[in-house]
């Protein structure tokens, strides 16, 4: 059955714990054995498998997400009970956690479900991360049993999975004063960068899948600001991006920097290193530049303690 997922996540970003993940090779047989064959009055049905080439035969246009993170294998399976609401498990391996962390930040809304290293639940659909892998549980409809079943399906996965993961190293750059830290994603490409906060219709940015980017909500209602960060593989790809950004979206004042939008707000970009930070939706020009300088000193500070290293 062809089903579009939709994935939620609760965000808890910062911490120093030093974690553990597992070989980074996909398995199919290992990846099943995470799922339990039966949960309460409820039997599974033969899984089915896809990698990132099959996935739409799945999920349809939805499966460009997962491989927007590079998705390396899911297993779904089905529980049935005759008589009762049918309940799916769709196990992925992302082949890294910043990938797995990454695809659960598709979708924030919903409620922490306490599961996992961040877990969402709303309206029969439970997801979560754990080391390189994203879960979803779906009950095709919401009852006090199956939704009973469906934490302890998670709740039994978690429990399967023995490793944590790294939450991406950019997450450590973004300033913690007025960060909302239910409203920060990690992706990739232009696609997903547009899906949540448009831009352009064109790649001004110049990110790939080899780019590291967060995008995070600031201030509260009536006072909302975002803050991209973008690392690039080297300062001259950084350079290339910074300049058709300031081209592209401000071509006034590209040399300066900083420009007020239609809105009577501010947006401003710095290059640094082989990162690119911008700042969106500022409600005054210096806190524009207040904005670029808090994010700056943290990469620098980044950089000054691998140097240390």
């Amino acid at each position: 059955m062809k089903r579009v997922v939709v994935y939620a996540a609760v965000l808890a970003l910062l911490g120093g714990l030093v974690l553990t993940t597992e070989p980074t090779v996909p398995d199919i047989q290992k990846l099943a054995a995470l799922i339990p064959p039966t949960i309460g009055p409820y039997v599974s049905e033969a899984d089915q498998t896809f990698d990132a080439e099959s996935i739409f035969d799945y999920i349809d246009g939805a499966g460009e997400v997962y491989r927007s993170y590079n998705m390396k294998l899911l297993v779904a399976r089905r529980f049935h009970k005759d008589g009762k609401p049918d309940i799916v498990v769709d196990l992925f391996d992302m082949g890294s956690p910043e990938d797995a962390f990454g695809v659960f930040t598709h979708d924030l809304d919903g409620e922490n479900a306490g599961i996992g290293q961040g877990s969402n639940y709303k309206a029969g659909l439970l997801s979560f991360w754990k080391d390189r892998y994203f879960l979803s549980v779906y009950a095709e409809e919401e009852t006090a049993e199956t939704k009973g079943l469906v934490f302890e399906l998670g709740r039994r996965i978690d429990g399967a999975i023995p490793g944590l993961g790294e939450r991406p190293d950019l997450l450590r750059h973004l300033p913690p004063d007025g960060l909302d830290t239910g409203r920060v994603r990690f992706f990739h490409n232009h696609s997903v960068l547009n899906y949540h906060f448009f831009v352009a219709d064109t790649n001004i940015l110049l990110l790939d899948q080899k780019t590291d980017a967060v995008l995070a909500d600031y201030g509260s209602k009536g006072d909302r600001s975002k803050v991209l960060v973008a690392a690039y593989e080297d300062g001259g790809s950084a350079a290339k991006a910074g300049a058709s950004f300031a081209r592209a979206y401000m071509p006034e004042a590209a040399e300066k920097g900083i420009v007020k939008t239609e809105n009577g707000k501010w947006t401003a970009v710095r290059v640094h290193d082989r990162y690119v930070v911008i700042v969106f939706d500022m409600i005054a020009e210096r806190t524009a530049a207040a904005g670029l300088d808090a994010v700056v000193a943290l990469l620098k500070g980044r950089a000054d303690r691998l140097v240390e290293e």
